[in-house]
């Protein structure tokens, strides 16, 4: 069974689900992206997350990080927990 991320958007109170299962590696690429690659040959299979500014530099890929451990340490009867960025979020990217 695949696990998600239900990432909550703000914007109509609607989310978004990517797939946690697959995930390669997350990584906060500058105060207001946060990139999550999948296991691909091709650096092309990556999700950009643009967010406010985090002043910190890795607050949201440690929170991502955190919430991926706790998904794939749980059960599956919720397999897409809502899950809201630690700074606001602003739009998520497919490249």
């Amino acid at each position: 069974m695949i696990k998600y991320f239900n990432i909550f958007t703000f914007a109509n109170t609607a989310s978004v689900l990517l797939n946690a299962n697959m995930v390669k590696s997350i990584i906060q690429t500058a105060a207001t992206t946060t990139v999550l690659k999948y296991n691909s040959a091709t650096d092309a299979d990556q999700i950009t997350i643009t967010h406010a500014s985090d002043a910190t530099g890795i607050a949201v890929q440690n929170a991502l990080i955190a919430h991926l451990e706790d998904l794939m340490s749980s059960s599956y009867t919720n397999a897409g927990p809502l899950f809201t960025l630690p700074v606001d979020y602003v739009s998520i990217g497919v490249s």
